[in-house]
């Protein structure tokens, strides 16, 4: 399993771009999303749904079975080594955590203060004005897919 993390300020295309990865390798790879949220306000759920009520009452876990997909909500913080070690995948795209040294780094470019962080390759997506070396998204989303490929095979 290859870990790939995309970090970058808010709005800098992290997540567009990990979609487009996602779509463009489903069909070859078994890949897993794990999204850092700096804060507690947000649902996993529609508001009134069984799941939600559950989760609201205070359920430690609440998991969700359909036909096709397991949904888990557990109230602990976990590691983010004791979830990759959870994982039956063979990429991980890890958003938000950009620290996360086991992993091959894009700085997905909004601040360009954010190029004070340790990073493996740059994107660039929604910053027009960065003309360091850089990845042009969506142009080259190939040359993405291809760089991820080629570290998964490795």
């Amino acid at each position: 399993m290859k870990v790939f993390s995309f970090f970058g300020s808010s709005s800098s295309g992290k997540t567009t771009v990990i979609e487009t990865l996602i779509r463009t390798l489903r069909d070859k790879y078994k890949i897993a999303y794990i999204k850092n949220i700096p804060h507690d306000n947000l649902d996993l759920d529609t508001q009134g749904k069984d799941t939600w009520r559950a989760e609201n009452a205070g359920s430690y876990e609440t998991i969700a079975l359909s036909p096709t997909r397991t949904y888990r909500l557990t109230r602990k913080r976990s590691d983010i080594d004791e979830i990759l070690a959870s994982l039956d995948s063979d990429i991980v795209f890890i958003e938000g955590f950009g620290g996360y040294a086991r992993s091959i780094k894009f700085l997905v470019i909004g601040d360009e203060s954010f190029l004070r962080f340790s990073h493996d390759f740059v994107i660039r997506a929604n910053n027009s004005t960065y003309s360091g070396d850089a990845i042009i998204f969506p142009e080259e989303a190939s040359r993405i897919a291809d760089i991820i490929e080629g570290r998964a095979s490795s």
